[in-house]
């Protein structure tokens, strides 16, 4: 099941862009918009998407591990592969 495999957190710093908007910036992964800053004269607050992480001047995706399949191939002996 999905929800069985444990998260992985993925800096995706180098690839948020951001484009500013009414007041306040708005973060963009691919097209997709995943937060925002909001200036204010108390200092940026930082809001987020559900996934996703501001830490010590980065930003972080955390994605479910993907499934992997310890064997290539099957049945080797065969003389096929």
């Amino acid at each position: 099941m999905d929800q069985d495999r444990p998260l992985e957190k993925i800096d995706v710093t180098n690839s948020v862009h951001g484009k500013f908007d009414q007041g306040c910036m708005a973060l963009y992964l691919n097209e997709d918009k995943i937060g925002r800053i909001v200036f204010t004269n108390q200092g940026n607050q930082y809001e987020f998407a559900e996934g996703f992480e501001f830490d010590q001047d980065k930003i972080y995706q955390y994605q479910r591990q993907m499934e992997t399949n310890g064997k290539y191939v099957e049945d080797c002996d065969l003389g096929w592969c």
